[in-house]
């Protein structure tokens, strides 16, 4: 099974195409797709990928929109299955969201089948230890879901909120979190390694890091052969972080790796099926 564990959609190709274009054209980075589900859906096939995780988000007045949107096409309706079952909807929420509260929101959309949170420190402007989200920890713990989280360099090439070590004084307070830090810390290999060592509960996704493009923050065969092994080839998740990013040719760049296969299965799909729980 191989399950990418990093994927933003989008609901429209108009809407992919602004996204991505306003992207482009502010911070030069480029991009592979429109990211529409059936775009990305075509990819699942000819890569091979079984399942999908939507880790989208959204500025706060478009959040819930937003959240409705990911929870709506990969929930079955009382006459009808669900349109994209293959994905696996994250919702996010921020401190300064409009309307509900962050507990609020996740509590209704828990209802709706959401099975984690994303949230994005450095795009949704606070701090991973900013205690005003002390109860969405605490909610996500008491209902034993993932949360994946923006870790190292943005594309505007800020980093303070999204540095790995600012989740020390959360992973203090709720050592049962279960967190996922995207990027592999993106840049900040230190902290990864040290937070990998410390916490043995979170876990990483390759998102960039490993990955066939050329990033800034991209590392080469050697580098990403030496953090595999340090931190655990059980601790690391196949992202995408689609649609910038070709997931076909990405998990090519993996099974390229001087790994062994064991560590190549487990990567691209074994540890996000014992995460998710998927069978």
């Amino acid at each position: 099974m191989i399950i990418d564990a990093h994927v933003h959609l989008h609901p429209t190709e108009e809407v992919g195409k602004m996204v991505v274009e306003m992207i482009k054209e502010e911070y030069g980075v480029d991009y592979y797709s429109y990211g529409t589900p059936d775009d990305y859906l075509n990819d699942m096939k000819n890569a091979g990928i079984d399942k999908a995780v939507m880790v989208s988000f959204a500025p706060d007045n478009q959040l819930k929109n937003n959240n409705f949107w990911t929870v709506a096409i990969t929930r079955s309706g009382k006459n009808r299955p669900a349109k994209y079952p293959m994905f696996i909807p994250f919702i996010s929420v921020s401190p300064t969201m409009n309307g509900r509260t962050p507990v609020e929101e996740l509590e209704h959309k828990y209802n709706w089948g959401m099975k984690g949170l994303k949230i994005h420190p450095i795009a949704q402007n606070f701090s991973p230890d900013d205690e005003r989200m002390w109860p969405v920890y605490d909610w996500m713990v008491k209902h034993d879901l993932p949360i994946t989280a923006h870790s190292g360099m943005n594309i505007d090439n800020k980093s303070d909120l999204g540095e790995p070590n600012r989740w020390i004084k959360v992973l203090e307070s709720f050592p049962d979190l279960k967190l996922i830090l995207a990027h592999l810390g993106n840049g900040f290999w230190d902290q990864t390694v040290e937070i990998a060592d410390k916490y043995p509960n979170v876990m990483f996704d390759t998102a960039i890091a490993i990955s066939h493009i050329d990033s800034p923050t991209t590392l080469d065969d050697e580098e990403s052969i030496d953090l595999i092994k340090t931190i655990g080839s059980h601790r690391i998740l196949f992202g995408s972080d689609y649609p910038w990013v070709n997931p076909g040719k990405d998990i090519m760049k993996i099974k390229s790796l001087e790994i062994s296969i064991d560590d190549k299965k487990k990567i691209l799909g074994e540890n996000a099926a014992r995460l998710f729980d998927l069978k």
